[in-house]
């Protein structure tokens, strides 16, 4: 399975104190064997570990899970982006890149799907978290 020349570009607005969960669907090819990886990072290619690791998991999981639909002869794959509540309130780079409490939290994300000399960057963008008030 080959990847696109030019990864898909998903801008996330993600709400502090509430769960996150997003789709991306992708039509005429079958994706749901993976393997998923997406990681959320302080900025591109920096070191270490990732502020965020998600992995394949189960619906409904934090995680990443992928279904497919067939309409027509052409799949559909959409992919499901889980993150839970605890883990969006870890995320909290500040003071180390500059951010303030109560500021927005700007992020970016990319994720790979396959794996060794078929393994590509699919999708990419930003992920900012946006900070709230009620903490329920």
């Amino acid at each position: 399975m080959a990847g696109p020349t030019t990864p898909g570009r998903v801008n996330w607005r993600v709400n502090r104190w509430v769960p996150f969960v997003d789709t991306i669907a992708v039509r005429g090819i079958d994706l749901s064997a993976g393997p998923f990886l997406m990681q959320v990072r302080l900025f591109r290619d920096a070191p270490g570990s990732p502020l965020l690791n998600l992995v394949a998991a189960a619906a409904n999981a934090e995680g990443i899970s992928a279904s497919v639909a067939t309409s027509g002869g052409v799949p559909t794959t959409t992919i499901q982006i889980r993150v839970n509540e605890t883990t969006i309130e870890g995320l909290l780079p500040y003071p180390g890149n500059g951010v303030q409490p109560g500021a927005d939290v700007p992020l970016v994300w990319d994720m790979l799907i396959g794996s060794g000399a078929a393994k590509a960057r699919w999708f990419e963008g930003s992920l900012t978290i946006i900070p709230g008030v009620t903490q329920a």
